[in-house]
C-alpha cells in the first residue's frame, strides 16, 4: 500500500495529509524519503483537540505550532487553520499562548482562507485587529475571543461564513461594524454575544436601513442581547433564540426568501409568532420550540399569552407549508390551539410532528381535528421532561372534540 501511495504525485498526497491532525501529518515524514518533506505543503494546519498538561507541554506545542509555520514553502498558500485547546492545569492565561499574534499575522501572509481558532479556558484572549482587514479570508470561526474594532476599519471582502460564539466586543456597535465590514456575508452565526448595555443599541436609526445582501443562512442566539431582524432581510434559512426579555416590538420585515424558520425560547408570545408568519409568506418548513431547554421553562404553569386565531391566514399556511414540528409540547392551552390552526389552514401541508411532554390525550384531541391537507400526516412523540412539566394540564374537553376558545 505504501508503495501504491508513493505513486501518486506530490498534490494528491498533500492533499490526504490535509485531513489529518498536522501531527500526524508531520510523524509521516518517518515513512520514506519520498514522504520526508510533504508535510510541509499540506494546505491545511489542524491543530484542534490538543490537551495540555502542564506549562512545558504549553510551551512546547507553542514551538511547535511555530516551527511547522517557519517551515512551511513559502510559495504555497495556507488555505486552512484550525486550533482548539484544552488545559489541565491553571496557569496565567496571558502566558499559554505567547506567539498566537504572530502566529495569525503569519497566516495572514500565507494568504489564509478558512481560520477556526479556540484558545482554551478560562480566559477570553483579544483577536489581533491585523485579522479584521484580511482579503483572502472566506470563513472565520471564533470561540472567546474579544473584538476590539478601534480604529473602525473592518474590510473583509472575501468573507463568506462567519461563526461567533462567546465572543465580547467592547460596544453594540462594534459588532455591527463588523457585519458591515462582511460585504458578501452569507452564512452567519451568533451565540452568546456580550458587550457593555449602558453603551449604544443595535437599534439606532444608523443601522435601521442595514442589511446583509448576500446572506442565505443565519443562526441566532440572542438570549443575552437583542439581535435587529432588519439585516437579515434575505435569509432563506433562519434560526433564532430568543431572549426571554425580548419583545421584538418593531416592525418585522418581510422574509420573501425565507424557506426554513426555527424558532427557539419565543416563551408563547403568540402574537409575535403569528407577525412572524405573516411577514415570511413563501415559509416551506417550521420548527418551534416555545419553551426552550433551559430547567425554568418546564416548570412553567400557563402560556405567556392567550391565544386568539387571527383574523387572516398567513399566506405561508395558506400556500407553502409543508412540514412543521413542534418541540417540547407541554398540553399547555395556547400550544393546542396553535396546532389546531396549523392543522385547519394548511392546505399542503405533508409532515406534523410534535413532542409532547405534558398531556397524553394531545394525540387523541389532534388527530380528531380538520385538516385543510388531504396529505398531511400527524405523529405524536411521547417524551418524558422534568417532573414539573407532568403538572401541567390542558384545560379542554377530552372527550375527543376538538372545542377550546382562544380566551378560556
Amino acid at each position: 500500500m505504501a508503495d501504491i501511495l508513493s505513486t501518486f504525485p506530490d498534490e494528491v498526497l498533500c492533499h490526504i495529509l490535509s485531513f489529518l491532525r498536522t501531527k500526524h501529518a508531520v510523524a509521516t515524514s518517518v515513512l520514506s524519503k519520498r514522504w520526508n518533506h510533504l508535510w510541509h505543503s499540506v494546505p491545511v494546519l489542524d491543530f484542534t483537540n490538543t490537551i495540555l498538561t502542564n506549562q512545558n507541554a504549553n510551551f512546547r506545542f507553542n514551538d511547535f505550532v511555530y516551527s511547522v509555520l517557519l517551515s512551511r514553502i513559502s510559495a504555497l498558500p495556507i488555505k486552512a487553520f484550525k486550533i482548539s485547546l484544552t488545559y489541565d492545569y491553571i496557569e496565567d492565561v496571558n502566558l499559554r499562548i505567547p506567539n498566537f499574534s504572530m502566529w495569525i499575522n503569519f497566516l495572514l501572509q500565507g494568504g489564509v482562507q478558512h481560520l477556526d481558532l479556540f484558545l482554551g479556558l478560562p480566559g477570553v484572549r483579544s483577536l489581533p485587529y491585523t485579522l479584521l482587514t484580511c482579503k483572502t479570508l472566506v470563513s472565520l470561526n471564533l470561540l472567546f475571543f474579544s473584538i476590539n474594532v478601534t480604529p473602525p476599519s473592518i474590510q473583509l471582502p472575501s468573507l463568506k461564513t462567519l461563526y461567533l460564539r462567546y465572543t465580547f466586543f467592547p460596544r453594540g456597535q462594534d459588532f455591527m461594524l463588523l457585519l458591515a465590514g462582511c460585504p458578501i456575508l452569507e452564512d452567519l452565526l451568533v451565540s452568546k454575544l456580550w458587550w457593555f448595555p449602558y453603551k449604544d443599541s443595535l437599534t439606532t436609526n444608523r443601522w435601521k436601513n442595514f442589511t446583509l445582501t448576500n446572506l442565505t443562512q443565519a443562526t441566532i442566539d440572542s438570549t443575552y442581547f437583542h439581535f435587529p431582524l432588519e439585516p437579515l432581510l434575505n435569509v432563506h434559512s433562519l434560526s433564532i433564540s430568543m431572549a426571554k426579555m425580548d419583545s421584538y416590538n418593531h416592525v418585522l420585515p418581510t422574509f420573501h426568501n425565507l424557506t426554513s424558520l426555527d424558532l427557539n425560547s419565543f416563551n408563547y408570545r403568540w402574537h409575535f409568532l403569528i407577525q412572524l408568519l405573516k411577514h415570511s409568506p413563501n415559509l416551506q418548513t417550521l420548527k418551534l420550540n416555545e419553551a426552550g431547554t433551559d430547567e425554568e421553562s418546564w416548570t412553567r404553569k400557563d402560556d405567556k399569552e392567550n391565544w386568539v386565531d387571527p383574523d387572516f391566514v398567513p399566506q405561508c399556511l395558506s400556500l407553502h407549508l409543508k412540514t412543521c414540528h413542534l418541540l417540547s409540547f407541554l398540553g399547555l392551552q395556547g400550544e393546542f390551539l396553535l396546532a389546531k390552526y396549523i392543522l385547519k389552514n394548511s392546505t399542503v401541508l405533508q409532515t406534523m410532528k410534535i413532542w409532547n411532554g405534558g398531556q397524553p390525550e394531545i394525540e387523541r384531541l389532534l388527530q380528531s381535528c380538520p385538516r385543510a391537507s388531504s396529505m398531511c400526516k400527524l405523529t405524536v412523540y411521547h417524551v418524558s421532561y422534568d417532573d414539573g412539566a407532568s403538572e401541567l394540564n390542558l384545560p379542554l374537553d377530552t372527550s375527543g372534540s376538538c372545542g377550546g376558545g382562544g380566551n378560556d
